[in-house]
């Protein structure tokens, strides 16, 4: 009789912790996710701000009759930057709502 329950609390066991172990590799493999998409991310940053530097190096060489031209461009450019400031905050409150 007593191997018999022996034998059915470490088959319980095993199932306990077959289970944590699916979970804990859930956990891992979002946490590998999220690794990855927050190196992307700080990639495509340093990416912007290198391109914005360059720009603002190609303005520095224009004469200043294209730079007015260029002014009512930026009207619009200051809208898609505005844009982007509001997906690098929703960036963040998700980066930061997957690490809690």
């Amino acid at each position: 009789m007593q191997v018999t329950e022996m034998k059915t609390k470490l088959e319980e066991k095993i199932e306990a912790l077959e289970k944590e172990k699916g979970l804990l590799l859930e956990e891992v493999r979002q946490l590998k996710e999220v690794v990855e998409l927050s190196e992307k991310a700080k990639d495509l940053e340093n990416e912007v701000i290198k391109l914005k530097k360059e720009v603002e190096a190609l303005k520095d060489k224009l004469p200043q009759e294209f730079l007015q031209e260029l002014g009512k461009l930026a009207s619009s450019t200051s809208k898609a930057d505005e844009e982007e400031r509001n997906l690098e905050e929703e960036y963040s409150s998700c980066e930061e709502e997957e690490l809690l």
